[in-house]
């Protein structure tokens, strides 16, 4: 293998490296924000109130947690995959496998719904905060 195909094969393996450890902080910390959330925030009967909104807060952040597990273990998946293609000896099956292998785009979708739920719920919890000051204020009337 020539020297340009070495560099690519090194920025690849450590492109995987990098992003697997952003995966699992990613998870951590949005497992973290589930927990002070179920904590922190005060619970009460379901209905047009603050306690109603935060809840539905914590479950989208819930939900983007789940997509952060399952976006790992799409990764391994695919990785474990791309091995026993790797390994077959006919080079037509090892074709087809990889050809499989490279059509999977779990990982993907389990990324960007990750991404777009920690969004959602960051504004959705702003958004809860900000509605709460300005109902308890007396600006949004309340029946």
């Amino acid at each position: 293998m020539d020297r340009a195909g070495e560099r690519v094969e090194l920025l690849i393996t450590l492109h995987k490296g990098e992003a697997s450890k952003l995966d699992y902080f990613i998870l951590g910390v949005t497992l973290a924000i589930c927990a002070y959330l179920a904590q922190t925030n005060p619970y009460a009967q379901l209905g047009g109130n603050e306690e109603t909104l935060l809840l539905c807060t914590l479950l989208v952040f819930a939900s983007s947690a789940v997509c952060g597990f399952k976006r790992l273990e799409a990764t391994t998946e695919s990785l474990r995959l791309n091995a026993l293609a790797l390994q077959q000896e006919n080079p037509s099956l090892r074709a087809f496998m990889l050809e499989k292998v490279k059509e999977r785009r779990a990982a993907s979708r389990y990324y960007l719904g990750r991404n777009y739920l920690l969004a959602a719920g960051l504004i959705c919890y702003l958004a809860t905060k900000v509605w709460a000051t300005y109902q308890s204020n007396g600006w949004i009337l309340v029946h």
